[in-house]
């Protein structure tokens, strides 16, 4: 069984070897790095972020160019196999066992790009480009910020962007979940996700998060019996008022875990460690059945 990682820092491994960053602001790349090995044909597919250390993005005199060029970067290394559209589903599911793995564009750590309301129209040609999933942005222009993410968002069927809370303070995370529970249809429309569920997930946000049907990714813990504990904990709340594993996810964040049990370390041993200690059908749900519908949802088919 080949997982889906719902949050992965692929270009973010070249930290102390490419122009693109400054090696001094991620001295712990290096030690981390070997965490992806097999990576690519160990998961079939991840949402592959394009993030910067906040320092990093400060010193930048145009971010805006400089994602330009992370997002360059990450379609080089998914040449033809970024998902963004229904064409690219259906090549995603025809094909065969063992092809290398897929990833779905996302922009996080956006409240350094967007300082104005004149900022927000970058997030169309962002669309277009396919990026499919966004950060959160905190303060005044959250509000504005989330309609702006619905209005690119079809009533229909279509390709959609989707919300990450994960690395949002939580100040940020409830005012989105009041918009979101303001009209119900809005988390159809604008798939909710957060991808880094730790061991302290029976909070409030968390158990809103899952009624309004949120896809949430548990990062692998210091020990794999917390890492059981924190998806056992989630199937307990009830998701769209049904308690089980639905809307569980992984997300293996593995470049920015400072530890990890030596079982959860990799995708491989991860996979396996998963299918050997859930029951089966809770094992594929969290592996790879549930990413596998949000990501579905998000390339509009």
């Amino acid at each position: 069984m080949r997982l889906i990682d719902l949050r992965c820092d692929w270009a973010l491994q070249y930290a102390a070897e490419s122009t693109q960053y400054d090696p001094a602001d991620y001295p712990e790349i290096p030690a981390r790095v070997g965490r992806l090995d097999g990576y690519l044909t160990g998961a079939t597919a991840a949402v592959v972020s394009c993030r910067r250390a906040p320092d990093d993005w400060a010193r930048r005199a145009d971010p805006w160019r400089d994602l330009g060029e992370m997002i360059a970067r990450h379609e080089a290394e998914f040449s033809g196999r970024l998902l963004a559209g229904p064409e690219d589903a259906e090549r995603w599911r025809a094909e065969p066992r063992g092809g290398l793995c897929w990833g779905v564009l996302a922009v996080v750590g956006l409240e350094a790009l967007i300082k104005s309301p004149a900022d927000l129209d970058r997030l169309a040609p962002l669309f277009a480009r396919g990026a499919r999933v966004f950060g959160a942005v905190p303060g005044d222009l959250s509000r504005p910020f989330l309609e702006r993410l619905l209005e690119l968002a079809p009533e229909g069927e279509g390709p959609r962007p989707a919300l990450d809370v994960a690395d949002a303070d939580a100040a940020t995370v409830a005012a989105a979940l009041d918009w979101y529970e303001a009209e119900p249809t809005r988390a159809s429309r604008l798939p909710l996700l957060h991808s880094a569920v730790g061991p302290d997930a029976a909070t409030d946000i968390v158990r809103r998060l899952r009624a309004l049907g949120a896809t949430l990714g548990v990062a692998p813990t210091p020990t794999a019996e917390e890492f059981r504990a924190t998806i056992e904990s989630l199937a307990a709340l009830p998701f769209r008022d049904r308690p089980g594993y639905e809307g569980i996810g992984v997300a293996t964040d593995y470049l920015r875990l400072d530890r990890t049990a030596p079982e959860l370390s990799k995708v491989g041993r991860l996979a396996a460690w998963i299918a050997e200690h859930l029951p089966k059908d809770a094992a594929r749900a969290v592996a790879f059945e549930n990413a596998r519908r949000f990501l579905l949802a998000i390339a509009g088919r």
